[in-house]
């Protein structure tokens, strides 16, 4: 690195920034300061820089940065020769006036010619500033896109930002830039952790960073941090032959919490595992961050971890603290559990019809009895017990009203499964009620059973068809009612839930239970169509399917979704064979003919009106293959199917290449055009091959 091309360092520090916010905050800190530098055209490098942050700084630290911008030379066009000087030759107002503008005599600027004529001109050279007279409003500017939800002031300062700024470090490898940002004057000393190290601790360069503030007990360079906060808690967790359980939102939250996390295992009663895992899990992580242990057969432990801001001379008091803190919460849960209990899963049905799913669809009591109705209609379409079918779809919504989802809303279904099973209800009734929120997200699980997949279908088309009935379809990013979710969940359930069933007939099913409370208009109906059948596109694209070949499948009839994805793996493994380039062309070409039509294409196809070899031989193919994959289409074999129509492809050629098609004899052309009607309609069966390639 050049004497002149140095590390910046720029170090915001604060009061404590709010976890959840501080690694965008940052991230759109550098991005910002990265583009201010490239439009400023000051070099650096983007790939050698990195961004840092703790709960209480944000730091950029940019590789190889100038110390100045570049020289530039800057082309100025002055007014036209003709305009610059009068007939005399002698300078024209314009010209001196030029001249002047650019600090040059009339005498000393160049000329250049242009297809409109000669103008004066000249070349300025323009010395590039000092990064330190540019890099303070660079970094003003970065720091007002900062996407800052709610902007704080403190002591009487007219400014704002997201929390009070205490100190600045800003310097170029061992020279400090002088500067202020947000009251705080520029300087070359950061600050260490609170207890361990509080203070000021001086840098000697820009590079000492990292070091310097190890040495101050901070792991500034977050990636290490959550490696280290993960190691210590996995650790924790089998020093007593246990599994921490570590999702990656509660560990990114930790890691945003601490600047030298230190891991500390507690414990908590045995009596409070008498409360369903998943409520005191959620207690302990959401409401105090501590990572559960669970045994090797995935059930909670009394134990846990806390990974703390500091490394405590008196652990056992530091341990005793947080288990004190802890009980009440896990009291909590426990006398939610109780309560509860006090009276059965059904017992809470009445109570759905005093809550307001949505003006227009009425109550969430009458959206579960569409969701049991609907889930006992869809059961009797794939065979599954349609009675437990509608007890679930009728209980799945019952424990929104328990104080335990009160409480804890992220475990509505998995609760209400929990009081179904106390209740009495069986087993499977319990168990749909539990999964039927699934999938929660985009990659999340499906319902492992097939009445939960059943219910969680009911549930998301009901809430499709309602919504789009009541007129409040998705525009541009909002979707209040998580419309898209729900679709693409449809979408999973019906595709890889394996259920045989039409994605329209469904969605047409769901408005007929809607019908009496709200109507689903035509118009709402295609709209509803085409959303759902986007979200299918985009979830076809995700898996790696491509965009010609997914529209070349949805072109031909759309049966069930499963029998959509085996079209489009037997069309995709089809588009490798040597035969398909030539059988697309001809798919392409008979589809073209045909549109050109104005008659009825015949069905009927007359051996007596054939006129060459060829027309018999291309028949006789068409029939024996059609033969051949008859079977294949109906047992689903789809990449069978197609390899055994690769065959037509020398007869289909030596057609094309022998007869007229459309001969004047309209006898014989509608007879040719009945033929390869019936070639199309082969393909057709598994995708039109016209849009494959």
């Amino acid at each position: 690195m050049s004497e002149a091309n140095r590390t910046l360092l720029v170090e915001v520090g604060c009061e404590e920034l709010p976890p959840k916010a501080l690694e965008k905050l940052t991230q759109s800190f550098f991005e910002h300061t990265c583009k201010g530098l490239k439009e400023h055209g000051i070099r650096f490098h983007p790939e050698g820089s990195r961004y840092y942050y703790t709960p209480r700084r944000m730091t950029l630290c940019l590789a190889a940065v100038a110390e100045r911008q570049a020289d530039r030379i800057l082309e100025r066009k002055g007014p036209a020769v003709k305009a610059a000087f009068d007939s005399d030759g002698k300078a024209t107002p314009a010209a001196l006036g030029f001249a002047k503008s650019v600090g040059l005599e009339v005498d000393a600027l160049d000329r250049i010619a242009t297809d409109k004529g000669e103008w004066l001109a000249c070349q300025l050279e323009i010395p590039g500033k000092p990064l330190a007279e540019l890099l303070f409003d660079l970094l003003r500017e970065a720091l007002k896109q900062l996407p800052v939800p709610k902007p704080m002031r403190w002591s009487n300062h007219d400014f704002e930002f997201v929390r009070p700024v205490h100190w600045l470090v800003v310097m170029h490898g061992d020279q400090v830039l002088a500067g202020e940002l947000y009251g705080c004057q520029a300087g070359n000393s950061t600050a260490g952790h609170r207890i361990h190290a509080p203070g000021a601790h001086p840098l000697a360069n820009a590079d000492d960073y990292l070091e310097t503030l190890e040495r101050a007990f901070v792991v500034a360079d977050h990636d290490r941090r959550r490696e280290r906060i993960q190691s210590a808690a996995i650790a924790s967790g089998e020093e007593i032959g246990g599994v921490t359980r570590i999702t990656d939102a509660l560990l990114t939250e930790v890691n945003n919490l601490v600047e030298w996390p230190v891991a500390v295992r507690c414990g908590f009663g045995e009596a409070f595992l008498a409360v369903p895992q998943e409520a005191l899990i959620q207690s302990m992580e959401s409401h105090q961050k501590f990572f559960p242990i669970l045994s090797q057969d995935g059930a909670l432990t009394p134990e846990f971890v806390v990974i703390a801001n500091i490394e405590s001379q008196d652990v056992a008091a530091m341990t005793t603290g947080f288990q004190r803190v802890i009980r009440p919460r896990l009291a909590d849960a426990q006398f939610f559990w109780e309560q509860d209990l006090k009276q059965p899963l059904s017992a809470w049905l009445p109570a759905l019809d005093k809550i307001v799913f949505q003006e227009k669809l009425g109550s969430v009591g009458d959206k579960s009895r569409r969701i049991a109705s609907l889930s006992e209609k869809i059961a009797e379409l794939v065979g599954a017990d349609a009675s437990s079918a509608h007890r679930a779809g009728r209980l799945a919504k019952a424990d929104l009203v328990s104080l335990m989802v009160g409480e804890f809303p992220d475990l509505q279904g998995i609760m209400g499964g929990h009081y179904a099973r106390h209740a009495g209800e069986d087993e499977v009734v319990a168990d749909a009620i539990s999964e039927h929120y699934a999938p929660r997200f985009a990659g999340d699980q499906l319902p492992a059973s097939d009445l939960g997949r059943i219910v969680a279908l009911a549930d998301r088309l009901d809430t499709l068809t309602g919504i789009f009935a009541a007129g409040l379809k998705p525009s541009g990013n909002k979707d209040p009612f998580a419309l898209r979710r729900a679709a693409l969940a449809v979408v999973r359930l019906l595709e890889e839930g394996g259920f045989p069933l039409r994605l329209n007939a469904l969605l047409a099913l769901a408005a007929d239970e809607l019908a009496q409370q709200q109507p689903l208009a035509e118009e709402a109906g295609t709209a509803l169509e085409q959303f759902v059948h986007e979200r299918l596109r985009s979830h076809l694209r995700d898996s790696g399917a491509s965009s010609l070949q997914i529209e070349a499948v949805l072109a031909a009839p759309l049966h069930d979704l499963p029998d959509l994805r085996a079209r489009l793996l037997a069309l995709n493994g089809f588009m490798g064979r040597e035969e398909s380039a030539s059988l697309v062309a001809a798919n392409k070409r008979i589809s073209n003919m045909l549109k050109k039509q104005d008659n009825e294409i015949s069905t009927q196809i007359d051996e007596n009106r054939f006129v060459l070899q060829v027309e018999s031989d291309l028949f006789a193919a068409l029939n024996a293959a059609s033969e051949q994959v008859r079977p294949l289409y109906e047992a689903r074999d789809y990449a069978s199917a197609l390899a055994t129509l690769a065959t037509l492809r020398e007869p289909v050629d030596a057609f094309f290449d022998g007869v007229m098609v459309l001969d004047e004899d309209l006898t014989v052309r509608a007879n040719r055009l009945a033929m390869l009607s019936q070639v199309k309609a082969l393909f057709d069966r598994v995708a039109d091959f016209a849009q494959a390639d």
